[in-house]
């Protein structure tokens, strides 16, 4: 069990701090890549009109958490297109080559009359080495074709390994009334959200090779009822693969899997409903929940951002562990 310590001086970012009024709503689900001798992160804001955007900061890797904004929205909301009206959330940035660069996202379409999530996912390109960026045309990238993401997709992992691009994305399946007896997030009716998989050879166009979910909420098999696992992060070690999941019932909490081929996924020893990460003290920022991590490796431990409260309406804390081994 990975057991984390979390850094007393979270949250080490809120809205407003970074990036003023792109971010003066929220700040959080961020992802972070390092870069030489410094960290990138993308992350999602929400500006002081409610539009959504994602903005990067970045800190050296020897004092992760003194981060300084980096210009301004590196994408936005497309008023002429109907899946990202509301503008692009939970970004993923992987660097392909030194100047070919992919940030993938989750956007918000137009609202949709019966509250359920206009969700779909996308990417932008950046041929000079992140400064400047385009959508791809063919937006959204995955299409809602299978009975396990046919209302939606969202946030997203990829690795890529061996020039072949694997992508880890929450998935939608379904929307239904809610078991009796059971207290939910979303009212009488809730979504079932789990984790598909997907592989490409450029990025961009993807296949489904899974014929199911890769990982399905618990359902009853935990306490609270489970039905949604979502915005997965993967670190491969020298033992194979770890993944990170966000678990719904009533509030979410972080879970962990294994895998020694990134496919086939055991989930850990359960620490209890509070999972991994816990929630914070009566009135902290992360009291509600503590969610969505980005994880690095980084000599014996492993660092780690994640969002508090309000899905980062109240910023991101960070924490640290030791590897095992």
């Amino acid at each position: 069990m990975t057991q984390w310590t979390i850094d007393p001086a979270s949250p080490v970012i809120v809205p407003g701090q970074m990036h003023g009024r792109h971010d003066a709503r929220r700040a959080g689900a961020a992802h972070v890549v390092q870069l030489g001798d410094r960290y990138r992160m993308v992350y999602w804001g929400t500006d002081a009109d409610g539009r959504h955007v994602i903005l990067q900061a970045e800190a050296p890797v020897e004092q992760p958490n003194r981060w300084t904004p980096i210009g301004g929205p590196l994408i936005g909301p497309q008023s002429d297109k109907p899946y990202n009206t509301g503008g692009p959330s939970f970004p993923f940035l992987l660097p392909v080559t030194e100047t070919y660069w992919l940030l993938y996202f989750c956007a918000w379409g137009s609202k949709r009359p019966d509250g359920r999530l206009p969700n779909t996912t996308g990417v932008a390109i950046s041929e000079d080495a992140g400064r400047s960026w385009r959508y791809v045309a063919d937006n959204p990238i995955i299409p809602l074709d299978r009975p396990y993401d046919q209302k939606g997709t969202g946030s997203l992992w990829v690795l890529l390994e061996n020039g072949r691009f694997r992508m880890y994305y929450t998935a939608i399946g379904a929307y239904g009334p809610k078991p009796e007896g059971v207290t939910t997030g979303h009212g009488d009716t809730i979504p079932r959200i789990g984790i598909a998989y997907a592989e490409s050879e450029d990025g961009l166009h993807w296949s489904k090779p899974a014929p199911e979910l890769l990982v399905s909420p618990r359902g009853f098999d935990v306490e609270p009822y489970e039905y949604i696992c979502s915005k997965p992060c993967v670190v491969r070690d020298e033992s194979g693969y770890v993944l990170w999941v966000n678990t719904f019932g009533t509030a979410y909490r972080v879970h962990r899997l294994t895998s020694r081929d990134g496919l086939h996924w055991t989930w850990a020893s359960r620490v209890g409903p509070e999972g991994e990460l816990g929630a914070g003290a009566p009135s902290a920022f992360d009291d509600h929940q503590r969610s969505y991590p980005t994880v690095i490796p980084y000599r014996d431990q492993y660092r780690c951002w994640y969002t508090g409260n309000g899905f980062g309406t109240t910023g991101m804390g960070y924490a640290v562990s030791r590897l095992s081994g």
